[in-house]
Formats: C-alpha cells, structure tokens, sequence
C-alpha cells in the first residue's frame, strides 16, 4: 500500500512538474536553450560534489551514459511524439547554433579516447568551450521572473518525483538489471516527461524540447569535462579504455552527421532510438 501511494504521488508530480515548465516555457523567448540550461543544473551539482571528492569514475562514468541516454532516448522520443500527435515526419530548429559546438565537443571525446585521459588541456580548453557558449546564447535570452519560476518550480518537483521513483524502482528489480536497463532512463526521466508533454501539447514546442535536449548535453559535456581536467592537476584523470566513451563518441558523430540540414526525420529519430542499445552494451563490457 505504501508503494502504491509512493507511485501515484510521483505520476502525479511528474504531471505537475512537466505542466509548470511547459506552461513557464511558452513565455520565454529561445525556451529550448532556457530548458536545456536549467534542466542540467541537479546533474551538474551531483557531479560536482563527485568530482570535488576525486570520485572519477563514478562522476565521468554517470556523465557518459546521461549523455548518451540524452542523445539517443531522449532526442529521438520528442519526434516520434510529434509524428504520432501530429503527424509530422520532421522537426526543424530555426537559428540552430549549437552544430560547431558539438563538432568541438566531438574533437575533445576522441582526443581523451586517444589519451586515455583527460588532462589539464582539456580542462582549460572545455571551459573556454563552455563560457563561450553562455556568452553567446545567454544574451538572446528574453524571460520574465514569472516564467523563471514556474520552470524552477516544475524541475525541482521533477526531481522529487524522479529520485522518488529511483527508490522505488530499485527495490522491486535486481541490482544488475536496474543497473544495465532501467538507471539511465529514470536518471533522466523528467527531461523525458517534459519532452513528451510539450511535444504533445503543440507541434511548435517539439523543436524547443529538441532543442533542450542538446544544449543540455552541450552544457553538461563542457561543463564536466572542464572540471575534471582542472581537478586532475598536471598528471590528469586517467580512463583507460571505456566503452561508454566510445560509445557516446559514436552516438556524437551520428547526431552531428544526422543533423546535417539542421533537422530530423522520423526514420532519424528511429536510427537513433535504436542507439540506445549502446547505452547497456557498454555498461556490460565494462562490467
């Protein structure tokens, strides 16, 4: 009974949460980016409390596979939504700046690939990458106080409801099948929520939550990366061959190459829904 009460309360905060970004969304002029960038912050708090205590690993390792999940699940589940609402095979994004950061951020995963570390270069270089990207999307920003704070509001409701449902999930599956299957999802289930709802909600908010879905990725890539390059010190952080690296470097390149015309196709979306495969294949080889 108690679980039971347990998931309806988070069914009914990710309604809730999702409703309040969408709705604080349609006021803000450049949404996508203004989602994207909030959206990523709780990630970016974890990781840093990870990577400030030298847990490596586990701070590069949650940041490959949330990249990877983004990327794939989540950018390809905004188009299938529009295209089962309504019936469009393809989603556009006007004024999409983003492409020569991801070509950049592309550069920098097959440089700490080759190197098998990420270095105090890489670190000074990724945060160079990141301030850049700020500066410029932040002044074509355009919100009030209003918007700003149904957004935070849905997204720290979001994040109730989604560690609510990690809890609960991990008591009813085993460790190594909630490890390999489901944690990528419910580590970015909100994201998903919100993509789905506004997807549904108007054909017009599908490439904002496209959108959204990049920049976060975008932010989360430089923004990672520049601190465990600038932790690590002259000697750096060393990976070894990790396939969840290889993977994301993979899953990069075809995003890039997919979004050659600045839009994406419903056979696209498929392409890249069945990336996700990667996402329990590497978890299993670097088991």
């Amino acid at each position: 009974m108690y679980y039971l009460i347990e998931a309806i309360l988070s069914i009914l905060g990710f309604y809730i949460g999702s409703e309040l970004i969408v709705k604080g969304g349609k006021e803000i002029i450049h949404q996508g980016f203004m989602l994207g960038a909030l959206s990523v912050l709780p990630e970016l708090i974890v990781l840093s409390n990870l990577l400030f205590h030298k847990n490596f690993y586990l701070a590069l390792s949650s940041f490959f596979i949330t990249a990877l999940t983004i990327y794939t699940l989540g950018v390809a589940i905004v188009n299938v939504s529009v295209f089962l609402k309504w019936r469009k095979r393809r989603i556009s994004i006007v004024n999409f700046e983003e492409r020569r950061i991801i070509l950049i951020i592309m550069g920098i995963l097959l440089s700490i690939f080759i190197l098998q570390k990420i270095n105090l270069e890489i670190g000074i270089i990724s945060l160079f990458i990141l301030s850049y990207y700020l500066i410029l999307r932040l002044h074509e920003v355009k919100f009030s106080v209003r918007s700003l704070l149904f957004m935070l509001s849905g997204i720290m409701i979001l994040l109730i409801a989604s560690n609510n449902l990690v809890f609960m999930s991990s008591k009813f599956l085993p460790s190594w099948a909630f490890t390999i299957f489901l944690f990528p999802i419910v580590l970015n289930i909100q994201d998903i929520i919100v993509a789905i709802n506004g997807s549904l909600s108007s054909p017009e908010l599908g490439p904002q939550m496209t959108l959204s879905f990049i920049v976060e990725t975008i932010i989360l890539s430089a923004f990672t990366l520049s601190l465990a390059g600038l932790l690590g010190g002259l000697e750096g952080v060393f990976i070894g061959i990790n396939y969840s690296l290889l993977a994301l470097i993979l899953v990069s390149v075809t995003m890039f190459i997919l979004f050659n015309n600045n839009n994406l196709s419903i056979k696209e979306s498929i392409v890249l829904l069945s990336m996700y495969s990667l996402v329990p294949i590497s978890i299993l080889l670097h088991a």
